[in-house]
């Protein structure tokens, strides 16, 4: 592809794919947001209100001619021909112009996320929610944002009203970390788990590249008895769903201000 195609056609692609996005949106089920609210464990309000004001639905598509005769070319359906995101809950991904680039179906199987590889999705460049966390970043927080690992921790405290991005995954490259410093201040928090804690030594292999002021939390949620069962409190999402949604925006905006690199939130 000659270099002055390249746009045009990155351009073609984000329309073609929002228009097969509202198609799928009108054939949403009406209880999706009961639904996802259950398999998360939501019970607060904000995280209900988001997910019905982004409508993180899903769809049936049995004839996927509907989809348009660009669905192979965008990834959407399978060698076979079939949907690869039926049944699945519907995740849009924006570039940092707020362009449709990608759609992550959701479900709580083996498989978890699949995402459907457009020709300009890549993980290894984008963050999940820029767009919104920039613009509120800077017209409400004075340039500080969160960045966390997983879509639905950024989709909870977004739902609490704060600036964040996801990194879609484990890593955040060089590139990735030069995008961040469009931010005053940067707070990472990794997951509890084993590649949460090798993300926290950013000079180490598998540590991300943050700015140099940025702040590491070192999130030691411990666990939580729900009902009859104790329950690891590994990240964002789960802290915002365990408890008060008023206290966590509080505790973490209290490191808006911090010096250190790597502070340490244990609960």
């Amino acid at each position: 592809m000659l270099q002055s195609e390249v746009f045009p056609y990155y351009r073609k692609c984000s329309r073609e794919l929002t228009i097969q996005y509202e198609f799928m949106k009108s054939l949403f089920n009406d209880s999706y947001v009961d639904e996802l609210c259950k398999k998360r464990g939501y019970v607060g309000e904000s995280q209900r209100t988001l997910i019905e004001s982004m409508e993180l639905g899903y769809c049936e598509i049995a004839d996927t001619d509907s989809l348009g005769e660009h669905r192979r070319e965008l990834g959407l359906v399978s060698e076979n021909d079939n949907f690869l995101l039926n049944g699945r809950f519907i995740i849009p991904i924006h570039d940092i112009a707020g362009d449709l680039i990608s759609l992550v179906g959701y479900y709580d199987d083996w498989k978890k996320y699949i995402t459907i590889a457009t020709p300009y999705f890549s993980k290894e460049l984008l963050f999940f929610n820029f767009k919104h966390a920039y613009e509120l970043s800077w017209n409400h927080f004075n340039g500080l944002v969160f960045v966390v690992e997983g879509m639905f921790d950024c989709l909870s405290l977004r739902a609490i009203g704060l600036p964040v991005v996801a990194t879609m995954g484990s890593d955040v490259s060089e590139f990735k970390g030069e995008f961040l410093r469009l931010f005053k201040k940067v707070v990472a928090i990794p997951d509890d788990d084993k590649t949460g804690r090798r993300a926290l030594n950013r000079y180490s292999r598998g540590g991300w590249h943050l700015p140099s002021t940025a702040t590491v939390i070192q999130f030691k949620g411990g666990t939580i008895r729900i009902g009859d069962e104790d329950l690891h409190c590994k990240d964002m999402d789960n802290f915002v769903s365990w408890y008060d949604e008023e206290d966590v925006k509080d505790i973490l905006l209290s490191y808006a201000t911090s010096k250190e690199e790597v502070e340490e939130l244990r609960l």
